[in-house]
């Protein structure tokens, strides 16, 4: 089976306390908030931090897409409550169109391809 990966950012509020309640929040996700990742069909779903910048790497199947995944969100209001909460945390980078959140990052190297 051939995976899909997807590479994302996001930035956090720039305010040490709440990156720090950020961070705590994500060592143990509330369950539904997996259950919902896994239902989505994403594999794998990693989220790294420096300073207040995110990147997040998902692995996803072929059931996989932003539009399933949002349709699928927005019928569980645990989900809407995680989103909100984590709203408090993060913004927008500055090349994220508005009304959005994550933003698709461009590949521009690739080692096997050298």
């Amino acid at each position: 089976m051939t995976y899909q990966r997807y590479c994302l950012a996001l930035d956090l509020v720039d305010d040490p306390e709440k990156i720090q309640t950020y961070i705590v929040q994500h060592r143990k996700i509330w369950p539904e908030v997996k259950a919902n990742i896994l239902a989505c069909g994403i594999i794998d779903m990693q989220i790294w931090h420096i300073g207040t910048r995110l990147f997040m790497i998902m692995e996803v199947d072929e059931t996989y897409s932003p539009a399933r995944a949002a349709a699928i969100a927005a019928n569980e209001p645990r989900i809407e409550e995680w989103e909100t909460l984590m709203w408090q945390f993060q913004v927008p980078t500055p090349w994220t169109p508005a009304g959005e959140k994550w933003v698709a990052m461009e590949k521009i190297f690739d080692l096997k391809l050298q």
